[in-house]
């Protein structure tokens, strides 16, 4: 029996071949906790990468997401464990003044929000 035609039938399956995509390019990878928190003045982010050395990180921040990946596990005393993790970030971000700290396996990154953008009140 012949199916009715969907014009749409491909594009409903686009997100699941690109996420097929996504995780064949990262696979090996483990994907750590994170959070993030937005205060008044700043964005911060938290990742918890346990085993690895600061060494070992690869951050990448530019104007919509922090990009964290870490090690390649043959360095002696490593777990052997890498992490990748992509967090996208909201915009209005001061990025040039962002800094990282890494300490105790917890990545934090804070980013100011730009004080150009004002809160505008309606007449």
């Amino acid at each position: 029996m012949a199916r009715e035609w969907d014009p749409f039938h491909d594009m409903k399956r686009l997100p699941d071949l690109i996420n097929k995509r996504i995780d064949k390019l990262i696979s090996g990878y483990k994907k750590p906790f994170s959070n993030i928190r937005q205060g008044i003045d700043s964005v911060s982010v938290e990742v918890k990468l346990p085993g690895i050395e600061k060494k070992d990180i690869a951050l990448d921040v530019d104007y919509t997401r922090v990009i964290i990946r870490t090690g390649n596990g043959k360095r002696k005393g490593s777990t052997g464990d890498k992490y990748f993790r992509a967090i996208y970030l909201p915009s209005g971000l001061s990025i040039e003044k962002a800094k990282a700290t890494f300490t105790d396996g917890l990545l934090r990154v804070a980013i100011p929000k730009d004080k150009k953008s004002v809160r505008v009140k309606i007449k």
